[in-house]
């Protein structure tokens, strides 16, 4: 690959070109992404890396939490972390000097671009209700859900809040539990979401708002995003690879 970045010189581009040439050969062979937009993911990857000094290889979990917040606009620090959490410990080969509770793979980095961008409805629907599911437990129980509601109200008046609260828990086991079992399952969740994609982060944001995402787009040069403009969040059914409106 010629020299891909004018802020990094010629040594600079050529050690990026053998260390990830590689890695982004074995990325493309079932990533969303274009040959050249996997290699400004992973540019943005590696000036991360950079970072942190001419020995490192990884980026930290310290970064990613802070473009969790700062880029990506998650605001909810608990949310925040437990995406980190999710990302950093995505399966796979790991060398020996990798450790999930510090560093973030490149491939977890991708992966997290992937989510971000993929316009397919189900990979969307299982991330976030693995990040409302911390226990794993598959569903989400009265005290877990009170836990999310309980954010969305702040008022001066206690009193007035808990009402709120608890209206609104109310209504979401009306809409989502839908075998009356005092849990929310992940499949009531999925059937859910799939008829109403607008509920897809009911119970907190998981995702960058759209602003964010145009933002997001142009740093890593991900132009395929605009295509389907002026909608860029259109998403496809799992069951009928069509658009859902």
């Amino acid at each position: 690959m010629k020299d891909l970045d004018g802020s990094l010189d010629t040594l600079e581009n050529a050690r990026f070109n053998y260390v990830y040439a590689k890695a982004i050969v074995k990325l493309g062979k079932d990533s969303i992404f274009t040959h050249s937009e996997l290699v400004s993911i992973v540019m943005l990857y590696h000036k991360f890396v950079l970072v942190n000094g001419p020995r490192a290889k990884y980026m930290t979990i310290a970064q990613l939490s802070m473009i969790m917040e700062l880029l990506f606009e998650i605001e909810d620090r608990e949310l925040s972390a437990t995406i980190v959490y999710r990302i950093a410990h995505t399966p796979g080969s790991r060398s020996s000097d990798f450790f999930p509770d510090r560093h973030v793979h490149l491939d977890s980095f991708v992966r997290l671009f992937t989510i971000y961008f993929t316009r397919d409805l189900q990979v969307k629907m299982e991330f976030a209700f693995s990040i409302y599911d911390k226990s794993d437990s598959g569903q989400l129980n009265g005290e877990e859900v009170g836990f999310f509601v309980k954010k969305f109200f702040d008022c001066e008046d206690e009193d007035e809040a808990a009402e709120l609260r608890m209206d609104m828990k109310e209504m979401l086991f009306l809409k989502f539990d839908l075998d009356k079992d005092t849990n929310i399952a992940m499949e009531e969740y999925y059937e859910v979401v799939r008829q109403q994609p607008e509920l897809l982060e009911c119970f907190g944001r998981v995702f960058p708002p759209n602003p964010q995402m145009e933002v997001l787009a142009l740093c890593a040069n991900v132009m395929s995003w605009f295509d389907d403009s002026p909608n860029p969040r259109l998403m496809t059914s799992p069951e009928t690879g069509k658009a859902v409106s």
